[in-house]
Formats: structure tokens, C-alpha cells, sequence
């Protein structure tokens, strides 16, 4: 019977073991980031000059770039050129950058970012600028003005659509966990049969029948 339950203790062990394991290295929800705001707001009519453009997302932007900005944003407006005239700044939730408007028109803003759970999302929005007479019009570049991280990246739009890169530190420390697990369960197992066969000698005898 002694053995028997041995065995049970250890069966037992086990499956805790991989119920952790697995508890560990399974993918989380999907959460990446989404705007919940913007300046000028997605449809808008902006009839008063700007020099900012600026996005709000539900949880922190990563910047994960040494050498410039992990994100992208950029203002795209009538014949297809673009009006921002550096790269994005991040801070927490807020991506910006700065504008020089160009005439009446419809404009786009596109951005690609990394959010918290450390996937790349994209999408873009649109706003109509209608200035008041008089304002002066920046005649806007072929290209985007930054040369920053993010500047060779081509943001595709879709409703924050996960183009996924996941933080590989976080796997290491999963992984490390996960493994420190199983030893400790062995060794658990070890010490519970070790205790046993140690009473066992002490009684002088065995009871397995």
C-alpha cells in the first residue's frame, strides 16, 4: 500500500507540474493597444490652424529604439504629400507630431506603434481641414521629413491589425519559471519517498502487503 501511494504522490506532483508549465507558457489574450482619442478627432472638420498632430491609446506605447522613435505617424494630406515635419515623439499613451498644414483638403493620419503586450499595430484616420482664408499653406514633401526607427516601416490600415513580434525576454523568464517548477516538484517527490523509506527502516519492516 506504501508504494501505492508513492506512486499517487508522485502522479499527483506531476500533473501539477504541467498544469503549471502549461498555465506559464500559454499565449495571453490578445490586448494590443487601440486609440481611444486623437487631435484632430477621426471625421472631424478642423477649420482652425494646427501644428500637432497627436494619438491617445488605451495603454502604454513602447519605445523600444535606441537610436530614434519605435513609432511611426505620419500626415498625409492633398496630392499624396506628407506634412509632418519631424519624427513622433512618444509619451505613455500619447504618440504627436508636429504638422505644417497644407491647403483644404482631406488628410490622413497613419501610425504604426508597439504597444504594451509588444506587438506592432497600425491602422489610420482621416479628418477634413478647412483653414479661413489667408492661412498660409505648406507646399508638404514627397516624403517623410524623419529618419528615425520607424520611418522605413509601411503601416497597412485595419483596424489595429497585429503584425506581432513578441518580447523574447519575457519568454526566457516564462521558460526559467516554468522549469524551476518541475524541479521543485520533483524534488518534492524525492523527499516524500526518501521520508517514507526512512519510517519504513525505522518500523522494521515493510507493509506493502
Amino acid at each position: 500500500m506504501r508504494r501505492v501511494r508513492l506512486a499517487a504522490l508522485a502522479t499527483v506532483a506531476a500533473i501539477a507540474a504541467a498544469v503549471a508549465v502549461g498555465a506559464l507558457t500559454a499565449e495571453p489574450a490578445s490586448a494590443h493597444d487601440y486609440l481611444v482619442d486623437s487631435s484632430p478627432k477621426a471625421g472631424s472638420v478642423q477649420t482652425t490652424p494646427i501644428d500637432k498632430v497627436r494619438l491617445t491609446f488605451d495603454d502604454v506605447v513602447l519605445n523600444l529604439s535606441k537610436t530614434g522613435p519605435s513609432a511611426l505617424l505620419q500626415v498625409t494630406g492633398p496630392g499624396s504629400k506628407h506634412f509632418e515635419t519631424g519624427c513622433p515623439t512618444i509619451s505613455d499613451r500619447v504618440v504627436s507630431v508636429p504638422v505644417s498644414m497644407g491647403g483644404a483638403g482631406e488628410y490622413r493620419a497613419t501610425w504604426q506603434i508597439v504597444s504594451a503586450d509588444g506587438h506592432v499595430v497600425s491602422d489610420s484616420i482621416t479628418f477634413t481641414y478647412k483653414p479661413p482664408a489667408g492661412t498660409k499653406a505648406a507646399a508638404g514633401t514627397s516624403v517623410s521629413p524623419c529618419k528615425g526607427a520607424g520611418a522605413t516601416a509601411t503601416p497597412t490600415a485595419g483596424a489595429g491589425t497585429a503584425q506581432g513580434t513578441v518580447n523574447s525576454s519575457a519568454i526566457v523568464i516564462v521558460t526559467v519559471i516554468a522549469a524551476a517548477i518541475v524541479v521543485l516538484a520533483l524534488i518534492a517527490v524525492l523527499v516524500i519517498v526518501l521520508t517514507r523509506r526512512r519510517s519504513s527502516d525505522e518500523d522494521g519492516g515493510d507493509d506493502d502487503d
